[in-house]
């Protein structure tokens, strides 16, 4: 038996702490829960998290613009970098002070770091091999206080820095002789949010209290000029140096060298004041105005603002509020677009993926994750793991689900293959301390410190039977007999076992047990705390802040429950973490289907030139390398798709219709690519449906192409027929030519019979019809 088992998911953990990030792609979010992240895939309805780990929990990541790499950061400063493509760690780092925030730049060259009051630009690991993949290049001061959000330019020339001493603070990324840095005040709290105007060094600042200040720069991005070399610099510093030897007054440098004790220059630093650096000679520094100022709250309705997040294509800026409300604003007008409460707590960190079209949302109070297309206004994703601690799970008989329970009255059940939550009962008013599922795996069974045992039907997804007992009882355990028959509980308080029939409901039998009680009383209720003393807050991955020698609760780093999968290939651990799953299944990035030695590029090409269709699909397929499937189902004869089609196997038949859907998406063989997927439908539907569940991705995926498609035609082609009858009424009317004396004396005699009428109606006061 294999023993290699190996962390595979994390469920019920969707948000904790931090900020979030889309893929490049926009179909993905990614989420920091605990010490981990996790990426949900939205368009494919499946969730995973990375098999790697901080040593506390994440507080900022940043993902590179390509989406192939990303930095996570934990609360003491402590980086690894991981690779978002094979899950591995690349490189780790210690910035030796907690991180507030960290952003690439656009162009994917360099990355800027935020701690304390100071801003640190490293250069961004690159393709080439290096021994140390963080190499810090510049490290800029202006901030008094701690440095709270970061913006780039959309060129990477220059990046902006927000602060806690309601300040902004406006970097040069390269040395330029007309900004080396700039402050925007205006504020009266922290700011939130900084945001350039797209291809502009315009800017949009949002502060704690509501305040929106719209700043306008009197410089285009082209319009910054490049400072003086290493070299020239240096000359320029050792001709102060000289003049101060002389007595001449001195002036302050913006820039200083940082040497080594090797005597290497490891990098810069920029100080900055202030005061507005002063102008080089022939060159007007850059200076921004107060264009216009706004404010997110009523007089009377002060609530505030927690998160922001613009987007730049769009024009859309939305703020989230401690309330759980949203605004949707178009800048910088500021209209309002849209405004909704989506929870009763804070929102905590706001992202937008790159079509501005789905905004994520972040409770951490709640772990809260949302996703909302707001043009439809509907959601996109919603999941919610358990408030409390989860104190029980169970799987089903078939391994596919698992039911947990936990302190908040909640019974949720997941689908282990999508590691999503599809149904949860609220029905228990108090903790839920046990959970089973009958043999049948379409029932699940639960057991509450509110007195009941509750019985919950998975096909209608409603408790359909609720079991109590004579005198009130904290029911602590839970089973149920192989038949599905039989329900027992056990009580902690009176140490009474109960047995009910399913099928009615009723009361069968009591026992008593007295073991646990001592003259003291029950040894069950005796608390576990000891010491009164100071409180101590652990860091710890997946930790609260509590106190650990508080009597109040219980120490909430713990694991309550533990079961094998029925399978055998896995197994579950609910820890105030969440649900982790270890298994023996472990993902590969390439993942051929039954290879053997005889599956070659070569031997599919061979395949395609004796025009073998069907036996070249299935060689491309069992190779599955998509460059190649596309090479071969592109090679296909439009009026052999129908025969193609019907002589493929039926485990082929599913690969070919998700093949299809994800290509259609982005190719243009419209036709070609919908004459497959009609005929995969008819030819097989009838199976197809059979097993539904497993291609109901596959489907919806193939619909919101053909849907996406159809929209973009059907405007395409009444945009055509428009300027086809536009064309037609021009050619109709050329036939129709008539001279300039014929044009001139038809307008002299409208314009006389204008006149006249006009001198009737004013005579008469009455109005004037005219007939053509």
């Amino acid at each position: 038996m294999k023993f290699a088992y190996k962390f595979s998911n994390l469920l019920g953990a969707f948000y904790r702490h931090g900020n979030l990030s889309f893929s490049k792609d926009g179909n993905s979010v990614i989420s920091p829960v605990g010490n981990r992240i996790s990426v949900f895939d939205m368009k494919n309805n499946r969730s995973e998290t990375l098999p790697v780990s901080t040593t506390k929990n994440i507080t900022c990541f940043g993902v590179s613009p390509d989406g192939n790499l990303a930095i996570l950061i934990d609360e003491d400063g402590a980086a690894i970098l991981v690779s978002l493509v094979t899950r591995a760690v690349l490189y780790h780092h210690h910035f030796h002070n907690p991180v507030h925030s960290v952003s690439f730049s656009p162009d994917g060259r360099k990355f800027v770091i935020t701690k304390k009051n100071v801003a640190l630009m490293y250069d961004a690991p690159g393709k080439n091999r290096e021994f140390n993949a963080f190499a810090l290049e510049k490290s800029y001061y202006g901030p008094f206080d701690e440095t709270t959000c970061i913006d780039w330019t959309d060129d990477s020339k220059c990046f902006a820095v927000g602060s806690k001493d309601m300040t902004t603070w406006i970097f040069g990324a390269e040395r330029w002789a007309n900004l080396i840095y700039y402050s925007l005040g205006g504020h009266k709290d922290i700011i939130m949010g900084c945001f350039f105007e797209k291809d502009s060094l315009d800017m949009y600042t949002v502060s704690q209290e509501g305040t929106l200040c719209v700043w306008e720069s009197d410089t285009e991005l082209e319009g910054l000029r490049k400072g003086p070399k290493y070299s020239e610099r240096k000359k320029m510093q050792e001709e102060k140096k000289s003049r101060d030897e002389v007595g001449e007054e001195k002036e302050d440098d913006d820039i200083v060298e940082i040497v080594g004790e090797d005597g290497e220059t490891r990098g810069d630093v920029i100080k900055g004041s202030a005061e507005t650096p002063k102008e080089v000679e022939g060159i007007k520094n850059v200076r921004y105005s107060l264009r216009s100022k706004h404010y997110f709250n009523k007089e009377g309705d002060f609530n505030n603002l927690t998160a922001a997040a613009f987007h730049k294509k769009t024009h859309i800026l939305v703020t989230g509020f401690a309330s759980g409300a949203f605004h949707l604003h178009e800048l910088p007008e500021f209209d309002l677009i849209h405004s909704l409460s989506i929870s009763d707590q804070r929102i905590s960190t706001i992202a937008m993926n790159p079509t501005g079209d789905w905004i994520g949302f972040g409770c951490s109070g709640l772990g809260q994750l949302l996703v909302w297309e707001w043009q439809s206004e509907s959601y996109v994703f919603k999941q919610q793991g358990h408030f409390n601690n989860m104190n029980s799970l169970a799987y089903s008989p078939d391994g596919q689900y698992l039911v947990t329970g936990g302190d908040d009255g909640k019974v949720k059940v997941w689908n282990n293959n999508s590691g999503l939550c599809f149904v949860t009962f609220t029905e228990h008013s108090s903790s839920v301390t046990n959970v089973a599922f009958t043999s049948s795996g379409f029932v699940v069974v639960s057991a509450s410190l509110d007195g009941t045992v509750r019985a919950f039907d998975l096909h209608r997804y409603r408790n359909f039977r609720t079991m109590t007992s004579p005198r009130p009882a904290q029911f602590s355990s839970l089973a149920v007999d192989s038949s599905g028959e039989l329900v027992c509980a056990g009580s902690q308080d009176s140490f009474e076992i109960f047995l009910w029939s399913m099928q009615t409901g009723r009361l069968l039998e009591e026992f008593l047990d007295r073991r646990k009680m001592t003259e003291f009383g029950n040894l069950s209720l005796v608390d576990e705390g000891t010491g009164d003393g100071d409180g101590i807050e652990l860091s710890l991955p997946g930790v609260k802040r509590g106190d650990m020698s508080s009597r109040r609760f219980k120490p909430e780093i713990r694991v309550s429950s533990l079961h094998f999968s029925p399978t055998g290939r896995s197994w579950a651990a609910a820890s105030s973490e969440g649900l982790l799953i270890y298994s023996l299944d472990a993902s590969l990035v390439f993942d051929p289907y039954d290879l053997d030695m005889d599956v070659t590029p070569s031997s599919i090409q061979r395949q395609v030139t004796k025009k073998e269709w069907a036996s070249a699909i299935l060689l491309s397929f069992r190779l599955n390398e998509i460059p190649l499937i596309r090479e071969v189902l592109e090679a296909v004869p439009y009026d052999q798709i129908t025969v193609v089609c019907s002589s493929l196997p039926d485990v082929y038949v599913d690969k070919l219709l998700n093949f299809v859907a994800s290509t259609l998406e982005k190719s243009n063989h419209l036709q070609f690519y919908l004459s497959w997927a009609q005929c995969l439908l008819t030819l097989h539907g009838q199976k197809l449906k059979n097993r539904s569940g497993a291609i109901l991705p596959t489907v919806q995926q193939l619909l919101k192409s053909i849907q996406r498609h159809s929209d973009d035609l059907s405007k395409l082609c009444d945009w055509n027929i428009y300027n086809i009858r536009y064309a037609a009424a021009l050619s109709k009317q050329r036939g129709m030519k008539r001279t300039a004396a014929e044009s001139l004396s038809d307008e002299e005699s409208s314009s006389e019979a204008m006149d006249s009428a006009g001198d009737e109606e004013n005579m008469m006061n009455e109005p004037i019809m005219v007939e053509n």
